[in-house]
């Protein structure tokens, strides 16, 4: 027999579903956003992969609530050392992406000394 309290707890499973596919969405849009990322700084992103790191809830505008993720990854420069970085959205949106001091690729040559005609104040 369908009382109240079965259709309570698939109203709860319903719920508990449609936030799991939500929050599934919303790592695959982070995952593609640090690819981009990496592709852009001339890193490899290590393993394909990120994982949840944080989740808290934050004011985005005026009094307005929204979950704040935060995922960490792992990338490379050379392929000898591992890096960490994180990506954090608010609800949907980027709202940065950051890597962890690292040296650049092709870093010769780049320093001003080296460059001729460059002055050093």
């Amino acid at each position: 027999m369908f009382d109240l309290r079965h259709a309570g707890l698939l109203i709860l499973a319903v719920a508990a579903g449609f936030w799991l596919w939500r929050t599934l969405g919303l790592r695959d849009r982070a995952l593609a956003l640090v690819r981009q990322h990496c592709r852009q700084a001339d890193v490899q992103l290590l393993d394909e992969s990120i994982y949840l790191n944080g989740l808290r809830v934050k004011r985005s505008g005026w009094l307005r609530l929204t979950l704040a993720r935060r995922y960490g990854f792992e990338f490379t420069v050379t392929g000898e050392r591992r890096y960490p970085g994180y990506v954090e959205l608010h609800g949907a949106r980027l709202h940065h992406i950051e890597l962890a001091p690292h040296p650049f690729p092709g870093g010769e040559g780049e320093n001003p000394r080296d460059i001729p005609g460059q002055r050093l104040h």
